[in-house]
């Protein structure tokens, strides 16, 4: 039997999770191996199809860029057809890719209940569906789908500023879109490791949520949530972002009201310019979410499928990986996508 064993850094997490969750984290069946799986039959008949909810953010122009790569590098034909950031639009992107005669769908979602339908209709008609980054409702008939473990990710950022803050705390959030699953696994996994932290570490917790923004995953978007929060909570000590882009944006409104060294700042994602920020100890930290690994584990495991492996788990993870001063030169390429 195939296991999928996780690339879990332990040094990095060491003190942070309970001993119980990192032994759950490190036995699940349902993690990714980090060595490439080499095909024994020939590919080059099998045609690719990939669907990503846009190429205007940095991290979805990365994942589709990998892809891409990567189905090449197993000499499988590949097709692309952009979301343009629109369901409908996305809808007809797949129906484009369905008239090419794919083999093979790979689809990130902009709408978990919206995408149902064409990817049932994929599957009828003897495609082979695969989810990536983001999740489906389990309506939808597909192979397997590799997601962040963003609860998990959540929690190693709550139990990082737990270890690491012992004054009251005073948390924005800035949110990415309203009714986005990862969002909120991202918000509830954080709060859950902070307070558990805060209880392990001082036997009660000391922190207030007092404001919640919504940047929309982009840059320009943190920006102006940040600026309407430290305008109505000024006391704000420690910003959490659902996105490196929108730290980034709030970064610039916290320097040009002089709060650069008053605000903790967290994030998600691991996009190279916020580990230039940690390397100057402008950001404090980030839970990695890589584009990289993601598209290049995803064409893996439909090779896999198509080999025949047996006991390919329905849900993968990725690693989650916490990212701070004291490794980014572990994970900082100057010259990577994103």
């Amino acid at each position: 039997m195939n296991r999928y064993i996780i690339v879990f850094l332990s040094i990095l997490l060491a003190g942070c999770l309970p001993k119980e969750k990192r032994q759950a984290a490190q036995g699940s069946d349902e993690t990714i191996a980090d060595n490439r799986y080499e095909s024994a039959i020939s590919l080059s008949h099998i045609k690719v199809g990939y669907s990503g909810p846009s190429l205007v953010a940095p991290f979805y122009v990365a994942l589709e860029a990998t892809v891409k790569r990567t189905v090449e590098q197993y000499g499988m034909q590949y097709f692309m057809a952009d979301g343009q950031g629109d369901v409908a639009k996305q809808v007809a992107a797949i129906e484009d890719l369905l008239s090419k005669g794919i083999q093979v769908l790979i689809v990130n979602p902009l709408d978990p209940k919206a995408s149902v339908e064409i990817v049932n209709r994929a599957t009828a008609q003897g495609v082979h569906v695969f989810i990536v980054d983001s999740v489906i409702d389990d309506a939808a008939a597909y192979i397997a789908s590799l997601v962040a473990d963003n609860n998990l990710n959540g929690e190693i950022l709550g139990q990082w500023l737990a270890e690491n803050k012992n004054e009251e705390l005073k948390i924005a959030v800035i949110s990415g879109a309203q009714g986005s699953p990862a969002g909120r696994e991202k918000r509830l996994g954080f709060v859950r490791g902070l307070s558990d932290g805060q209880l392990h570490r001082y036997g009660k917790t000391n922190f207030d949520i007092v404001a919640q923004g919504w940047g929309n995953w982009s840059n320009d978007g943190g920006l102006k949530a940040m600026e309407d929060i430290l305008v109505a909570h000024p006391y704000v000590n420690v910003l959490l972002a659902e996105n490196d882009a929108m730290a980034m944006g709030a970064i610039r409104a916290i320097r040009e009201m002089g709060r650069q060294d008053q605000i903790t700042i967290l994030g998600y994602d691991g996009q190279k310019e916020a580990y230039e920020l940690i390397k100057q100890n402008k950001y404090a930290a980030t839970a990695q979410n890589s584009p990289q690994i993601l598209g290049e584990t995803i064409v893996e495991t439909v090779v896999k499928f198509l080999n025949k492996e047996p006991d390919i788990p329905r849900t993968l993870y990725t690693p989650s990986v916490l990212v701070t001063r004291q490794n980014v030169d572990q994970f900082y390429n100057p010259n990577a996508m994103f």
